[in-house]
């Protein structure tokens, strides 16, 4: 058992840029995560590292949010796309309300290197988006930045451990140790391996997002939030060319955005005192964002929905007030105000301020430790960001597609030479795996060699892998193929790896099931339970959890 100075709970956005940022200050850290990097609170957002203009009340936090994201430009530009958006108008009280935002936008547009509010025609507005409604009065067009959430918090977690921390995925935290001086470390059950473990510290980081109040709870602290549900709808295709920003049938603001190569339809916003870790998008927020949405879009439904998923924001906890005028800002918890000195807890926050809660965080970490480091986290970049990459000549010298490619390029920058050279060796290894996305096969064994991927579901965080239009309809033999050989998995595992896999998936295809998606569901069943018998009893994955099995 080794003696830690800081030990991170929670893998997700704040809890990697925590540990990054300690790692890189050089205290010894050890972050704990109870699933995957990524695979909770922020894997459900949209990956917009927003400007902050929707919080015009708040100034501080707009100013907050541009500096960020003109630092994460800097230290994650390869994760990074700029993505036009268009609001359009379908009345004119819409114009006055439009008139304000484009004037704070367009103040700090310029730091940010993007152009400031226009206000476009009808006519203009569906030239850039002819499926716009042609009733329209005006559009406002403006640019935002959009970052790969699951890469973004991988890197980070890999960049602290090239700092020398520790990065643990399926260790759940089941308490925290204290004495009467306050924390001395945390007991966690290690899912891998179905052991209970212990590891010392001196401080203690509570970045598990919704479920900062049960992890407090653990060393009787107090860490109260406002739980706040949003859910997205996911279609099949790109339906728009730019994003789309509209009133809601509540005069709420909603969303539609091109993500990838689907598109991303949100988000509701509902106070909610379910478990974070059972909640599923409800058939009525399902139909308030498109019935919401295809006033400016009429199309929308002709597009398939392939999936929905359902996250919740950790707010801080201010009653008595609509959810939309509750600070998106955060706090930072010292609990030695209640006697247990050592533990720290973060309430609120955004995925565009993580870096920023890691730095205040940090700060104070320094402060009880003693000493006096600075932050350089919104200097230095991120693996993979250190140049710049000429797809032309790596497909030429590769032969891999430039699509292929410019998919990896966005996943890993200049790390991506490290992939492609497995190809001088394994010329095999060019086939594709994913058609969606596309993913090669050498990137899916060069994710399980360096990534620490444990499961199937994992390779997918690291690599969009089954996320598109099929849905892992084609993909899971494969890349289970593929993980069997490189983790020296039994044919039994093998099995059992896919259909956790499947099962994973389907929560979030069942609420949404209707029309042509039931077809597309069918297709996947008959493939897998009929075509490969794996529904056949032998291989009863209710039977026999894969942590036994692994």
């Amino acid at each position: 058992m080794s003696e830690f100075d800081v030990i991170v709970i929670g893998g997700g956005s704040t809890g990697t840029a925590v540990a990054r940022d300690c790692a890189m200050r050089g205290f010894q850290t050890l972050l704990l995560e109870r699933g995957d990097i990524a695979s909770a609170t922020v894997g459900t957002c949209a990956g917009m590292i927003s400007s902050g203009l929707k919080y015009m009340d708040e100034p501080e936090i707009v100013d907050m949010c541009s500096d960020e994201v003109v630092h994460l430009n800097r230290i994650a530009r390869h994760l990074i796309m700029k993505n036009p958006i268009l609001t359009p108008m379908l009345k004119m009280s819409d114009l006055s309300t439009g008139g304000n935002f484009a004037e704070e936008y367009s103040k700090r547009a310029k730091e940010r290197e993007v152009p400031p509010v226009l206000f476009l025609t009808p006519e203009d507005s569906i030239k850039i988006e002819p499926k716009l409604n042609p009733e329209i009065i005006a559009s406002m067009y403006f640019e935002e930045f959009f970052i790969d959430p699951f890469r973004f918090c991988l890197l980070q977690a890999l960049d602290a451990a090239r700092n020398d921390a520790i990065i643990r995925t399926y260790c759940e935290v089941t308490d925290i140790l204290t004495d009467e001086n306050g924390v001395t470390g945390v007991e966690f059950y290690n899912r891998l391996e179905g052991k209970i473990e212990t590891e010392n510290a001196k401080i203690i980081v509570n970045a598990a997002g919704p479920w900062v109040p049960r992890i407090a709870g653990l060393a009787e602290a107090t860490a109260e939030i406002r739980p706040n549900k949003g859910a997205h709808v996911i279609f099949d295709r790109r339906i728009v060319n730019v994003g789309i920003i509209a009133r809601a049938l509540d005069g709420r603001m909603i969303y539609l955005f091109p993500h990838e190569n689907t598109s991303l339809l949100g988000t509701t916003a509902l106070d909610t005192w379910e478990d974070p870790d059972i909640l599923v998008a409800s058939q009525d927020e399902i139909e308030y964002l498109i019935k919401s949405m295809e006033w400016v879009v009429p199309s929308l439904r002709e597009a398939r929905i392939i999936r929905t998923m359902e996250g919740v924001r950790p707010l801080i906890a201010d009653w008595k007030k609509p959810e939309g005028e509750v600070t998106r800002g955060y706090e930072i918890l010292d609990h030695d105000a209640e006697g247990v000195e050592g533990l720290i807890s973060f309430t609120g926050g955004k995925l565009v301020m993580c870096r920023h809660m890691a730095e205040a965080a940090t700060d104070l970490v320094a402060e009880k430790l003693g000493t006096n480091t600075e932050c350089k986290t919104h200097l230095r970049p991120l693996p993979g960001n250190e140049d710049d990459i000429d797809i032309l000549s790596l497909s030429k010298e590769y032969k891999v597609s430039q699509h292929a490619l410019e998919r990896m390029r966005a996943r890993r920058g200049t790390e991506m030479q490290k992939v492609l050279k497995l190809l001088n060796e394994n010329p095999s290894w060019r086939t594709t795996v994913c058609t969606c996305e596309p993913v090669i096969e050498a990137e899916v064994r060069y994710a399980i060699q360096e990534e620490f991927p444990q499961t199937l579901d994992d390779l997918r965080r690291r690599l969009r892998l089954g996320t598109g239009p099929c849905q892992a309809t084609f993909c899971t033999y494969k890349a289970a193929a593929i993980m069997a050989d490189e983790m020296d998995l039994s044919g039994t595992q093998f099995q059992l790896e896919v259909l956790d896999y499947l099962a994973e998936r389907w929560k979030g295809k069942r609420p949404p099931l209707r029309d042509v998606s039931i077809s597309q569901e069918e297709v996947l069943q008959g493939a897998y339970a009929c075509v490969g018998n794996l529904d056949h009893e032998e291989i009863d994955y209710r039977k026999k959890p894969w942590e036994e099995v692994r």
